[in-house]
């Protein structure tokens, strides 16, 4: 199991860097991920949600592999 110190999105990149208590660094290419995690523009808001403000929830999901089934489950309906 990898421990997040520190997470932060860049926005110009669209890239999630993010270090481990080890000191390994590593760069989670964002659109990559919503390519895979996400079908619909519902999908892509929770994720949107989840990397703006809890980036490190959506980290862990990530990596445990249970982001798809996150954003199944919760996505945001947006008002018209």
């Amino acid at each position: 199991m990898v421990y997040v110190k520190r997470c932060e999105y860049d926005l110009d990149t669209g890239k999630l860097e993010m270090e481990d208590v080890d000191g390994v660094r590593y760069s989670i290419d964002v659109y990559a991920v919503e390519d895979l995690c996400a079908d619909t523009m519902y999908e892509r808001s929770a994720l949107d949600y989840l990397l703006y403000n809890k980036p490190v929830e959506y980290v862990n999901l990530l990596l445990a592999g249970e982001l798809r089934n996150y954003v199944r489950q919760n996505p945001i309906y947006l008002a018209d």
